[in-house]
């Protein structure tokens, strides 16, 4: 990819460094042009899933800052490396077409790429912040969520999916509820972005994922999860074939589920 519609590519010392229309100045004010540099804030940050993120502040406008880091079997051996330039490539171009498509999640805002070794590539990103939001996680830690909430959830989840992307780590931990009641879901690195809208299939696991989550984080808490949440209904919105999908694998997914618990511990 040599251009990318709302981004400007400027080479720097250690490689590429791509900025949305509007965040140059910022990026040179916090010296981003320079890997060290985002190294250096991202070390003295907090930490958060996969490493440690870092907050920026300019003219009231916040900003995160991450290096990209690969999940599942790679992470081990490969925790920071990728094998694709277009893969980090991906971190601007995923979420402008999930925003395109009415998605509420955060504008990427720049990205570094750093060649090496041969064949392997790294990655810094600069998002925007979504202002006096919680993640859901925390937000079933302090009391129970209303039910617009969780509508507003999975809504969010359903036009991701209707937009074709795929998120494997889509749990509670990935969805905010700002102060508004707005859900934004992110961290869509990792995303993957098809042609068509999600299938069936991918649609019912994602959702079994968010509700899995739901379930553990009362369990380790000691909370006593909410009957009343129609997963099912909530998400498909009228669609009854979605919904009787959802009930045809009823009895495979509570088996799923009920494997995941065996695993967990207090």
């Amino acid at each position: 990819m040599t251009s990318l519609d709302g981004y400007v590519r400027v080479d720097v010392e250690d490689g590429e460094l791509w900025l949305a229309e509007g965040f140059a100045d910022t990026a040179a004010e916090f010296g981003l042009s320079e890997r060290s540099r985002w190294e250096s804030l991202i070390a003295a940050g907090q930490a958060a899933g996969r490493g440690k993120i870092a907050f920026i502040e300019n003219s009231g406008r916040s900003v995160v800052l991450k290096q990209l880091r690969r999940g599942g079997v790679a992470a081990p051996l490969w925790r920071d490396r990728f094998p694709s330039r277009e893969r980090l490539m991906d971190n601007l171009s995923i979420p402008c077409h999930a925003r395109e498509r009415g998605v509420a999640t955060p504008a990427a805002l720049a990205l570094l790429v750093v060649g090496g070794p041969p064949g392997l590539w790294r990655g810094w990103l600069a998002i925007e912040a979504v202002p006096a939001a919680r993640d859901m996680r925390r937000r079933v830690l302090e009391s129970p969520p209303t039910a617009a909430e969780w509508v507003e959830v999975l809504s969010v989840a359903r036009l991701l999916h209707d937009a074709g992307i795929e998120h494997p780590d889509l749990n509670l931990g990935n969805l905010l509820i700002d102060e508004a009641g707005r859900a934004w879901v992110v961290d869509l690195d990792g995303c993957t972005a098809h042609p068509d809208p999600l299938d069936v299939d991918g649609r019912v696991d994602a959702v079994r994922r968010i509700e899995r989550s739901y379930q553990k984080i009362c369990f380790l808490n000691d909370r006593v999860a909410d009957p009343k949440i129609d997963w099912p209904a909530t998400y498909a919105r009228g669609d009854t074939g979605l919904a009787e999908h959802w009930e045809q694998r009823k009895a495979r997914d509570v088996a799923r589920l009920n494997r995941h618990r065996r695993t967990w511990r207090r």
